[in-house]
């Protein structure tokens, strides 16, 4: 999904529509919320930087994609 964000932001600007960033931020958002519900994020394993770079990817797109629609993203939650 985040290998999507710039077809979207493209599709986006194209066909004049925020929309379409909204919904794949609200999409992405909730996917992630599964992701992060179901595994442990910080489990010392041959796979927590990889883990940890996921969760990084995924704030810097949400962040970026509010930020085009005008809307401040909070720095934590």
């Amino acid at each position: 999904m985040l290998s999507r964000y710039d077809e979207i932001i493209l599709q986006a600007s194209e066909n004049y529509e925020p929309s379409i960033i909204a919904k794949y931020i609200i999409n992405l958002a909730q996917l992630f919320n599964k992701y992060y519900g179901n595994v442990r994020i910080l489990e010392d394993d041959d796979e927590k930087a990889s883990r940890i770079r996921l969760v990084e990817s995924v704030a810097i797109v949400l962040k970026d994609g509010l930020r085009l629609l005008g809307i401040k993203a909070p720095d934590q939650m």
